[in-house]
C-alpha cells in the first residue's frame, strides 16, 4: 500500500513545472540577485560605519595615554576593547612606527576579519596610529539571516505567481501553504522560541517540509536560546564598557579643572597668580577705555621681609605670607581681584574704585596689617608692616593701560619705602608732592 501510494503520488514540482518553470526561474534569479546585492551592500556599509566609529572613539580615548607614553593604560584599553566583543585584534603604534601595545582575542585567529586604521591625534597633531580588526562572524551571521528571510519571501512570491498564472492549481499549492502560514501565526513568542509544531500533513513536498521543520524545532529553539544568551552577554559587556568610559571621562574633566585652577592660583596663599590677575585687569581696562569706568591698582610689599626669613626662618615667613593673604582677602570685595606677584609682593585690583577710594582702602589695609600678629616657632608674637603704592586709571595722568597702571603703582610703592615704610602713597600724590622722584610720565615713558 505505501509503495502504491508513492507510485501514484504527484509532487508539486511535477504539477506546476510546465506552467511556472519559466516564471519561477526568472523571478527567483532577478529578485534573489537584487535583494542579496542590496543586503550585502547595506551590511558592509553598516560594518564600515560601525568599525569607523569604534576606531575613532578608541583613538580619542588613547590620545592622552599615547602622548604620556602610558603603556599600561594603553594595554588596558586595548584589552578591554578586545574583551568586549567584536574586535579580534588591536595595535597602537607610536609616531615613530614602534608598537606601543597590542591585543589579540584568543581563539579567533582563523576567523575572517576586516581592518580599520586611524591616526591618534591630540591638539591637531598626530601622536600615534591605531589599527583594529573586526570579526566578520557577526556580518556573515547577519547575511545568513537575511538569506533565510529572503527564502521565506521567495516562497510567498512563488505562491502569488502560481495563483496568478494558474488558478486551477490553487488547491495544490495555496491550500497547503495557507495551512502552513496559519500554523506559523503566533507560533513564535517574544523570545523567538517556536512553541508548537506545524500541523500540516499533506502528501507532497510541503508536508515533508512541515515534518522536517517540526523535527528541527527543538534544535532551532536551542540555537535561539544560545544566541540570545550571547547577545545579552555582549550587550551587558558593552554597557559596562560604556559606563567605564563615562567614568573615565568624568575623572579626566575633574583633573583638567584641577589643573586649570592650579595654573591660575598661587599654591602657598591661595590667591591668584600673575596670569589670572593680568587677564582680569585687562578686561576692566577695556571697560575703562569704552565707558570710563574707574579702577585702581595697589602694589603691596611687606617691609623687611628678608630679615624676617633670615631671623625666624622660612616657615615663619610662610605663615606671615598666609596670614597677610587672609587679611587682604577678608578686606577685599567679591568684585576685587587679588594676586601674589612673587615673594613678599602682592597686588590688588579694585574695580569701580577711584583714587580717593583706593587711598581709603589702602590705609584700612595698612592698619589691619600693622595690628596683625603671627606666632613664631617658639610661640612669640611677631608683627610686620606693609608699604603700599596705589594708582588709578586716569586720562589726565596718561595712565590708561595695564602697563602704565602697574608702573605708576610700583613707583608709588617705592616712594612709600623711601619715606620710611609702613605707609600708603598714591601716584597722583607723588606727582604733586615729589615730582622729581617720578621717572614715569604717561603711557609712552
Amino acid at each position: 500500500m505505501p509503495r502504491r501510494r508513492r507510485l501514484f503520488r504527484l509532487g508539486i514540482r511535477q504539477k506546476v513545472v510546465l506552467a511556472l518553470l519559466t516564471v519561477l526561474l526568472t523571478a527567483l534569479s532577478i529578485s534573489g540577485y537584487l535583494v542579496l546585492r542590496d543586503v550585502e551592500q547595506n551590511v558592509l556599509s553598516e560594518t564600515d560605519r560601525r568599525g569607523g566609529e569604534v576606531a575613532d572613539s578608541l583613538a580619542r580615548s588613547l590620545s592622552y595615554s599615547v602622548v604620556g607614553y602610558d603603556y599600561h593604560t594603553i594595554q588596558l584599553l586595548l584589552d578591554q576593547s578586545v574583551d568586549s566583543g567584536g574586535l579580534v585584534h588591536a595595535r597602537v603604534l607610536s609616531d615613530r612606527g614602534n608598537t606601543m601595545a597590542e591585543a589579540q582575542y584568543p581563539g579567533r585567529a582563523e576567523l575572517e576579519r576586516v581592518q580599520f586604521e586611524r591616526p591618534i591625534e591630540l591638539g591637531g597633531r598626530e601622536v600615534g596610529y591605531l589599527e583594529i580588526e573586526l570579526s566578520m562572524e557577526p556580518i556573515l551571521a547577519q547575511l545568513e539571516q537575511q538569506k533565510t528571510a529572503l527564502i521565506r519571501r521567495e516562497i510567498a512570491v512563488i505562491a502569488m505567481i502560481a495563483l496568478g498564472e494558474f488558478i486551477a492549481l490553487s488547491w495544490i499549492i495555496i491550500a497547503p501553504l495557507t495551512r502552513v502560514s496559519r500554523a506559523l501565526e503566533s507560533n513564535v513568542d517574544q523570545n523567538g522560541v517556536i512553541v508548537r509544531d506545524i500541523d500540516v500533513h499533506s502528501n507532497d513536498e510541503i508536508g515533508d517540509l512541515a515534518a522536517r521543520f517540526n523535527q528541527m524545532r527543538a534544535q532551532l529553539n536551542a540555537a535561539n536560546e544560545q544566541l540570545r544568551g550571547r547577545v545579552e552577554s555582549a550587550d551587558r559587556e558593552l554597557r559596562e564598557a560604556y559606563e567605564r568610559l563615562i567614568q573615565q571621562q568624568k575623572e579626566l574633566e575633574n583633573s583638567n579643572a584641577e589643573l586649570e585652577a592650579l595654573s591660575r592660583t598661587d599654591p602657598l596663599t591661595g590667591l591668584g597668580n600673575r596670569r589670572a590677575f593680568h587677564e582680569a585687569m585687562e578686561q576692566d581696562i577695556a571697560m575703562f577705555r569704552r565707558h570710563g569706568d574707574p579702577a585702581s591698582l595697589l602694589i603691596l610689599d611687606l617691609d623687611n621681609f628678608k630679615a624676617v626669613n633670615d631671623t625666624w626662618g622660612h616657615d615663619t615667613g610662610d605663615r606671615i605670607l598666609k596670614a597677610f593673604a587672609n587679611e587682604v582677602s577678608a578686606l577685599c570685595r567679591e568684585t576685587d581681584t587679588t594676586c601674589r606677584m612673587g615673594g613678599e609682593e602682592f597686588a590688588v585690583f579694585l574695580r569701580r574704585c577711584d583714587a580717593e577710594g583706593a587711598r581709603t582702602f589702602s590705609e584700612k589695609l595698612r592698619q589691619a596689617v600693622e595690628h596683625m600678629e603671627v606666632a613664631t616657632e617658639d610661640g612669640k608674637p611677631l608683627r610686620v608692616t606693609v608699604s603700599i603704592g596705589a594708582s588709578t586709571l586716569s586720562l589726565e595722568e596718561g595712565v590708561t593701560s595695564s602697563k602704565g597702571l602697574c608702573r605708576a603703582a610700583d613707583q608709588a610703592m617705592y616712594a612709600s619705602k623711601r619715606r620710611g615704610r609702613n605707609r600708603v602713597t598714591h601716584y597722583t600724590t607723588l606727582l604733586s608732592e615729589d615730582p622729581l622722584s617720578v621717572n614715569f610720565q604717561g603711557e609712552d615713558a
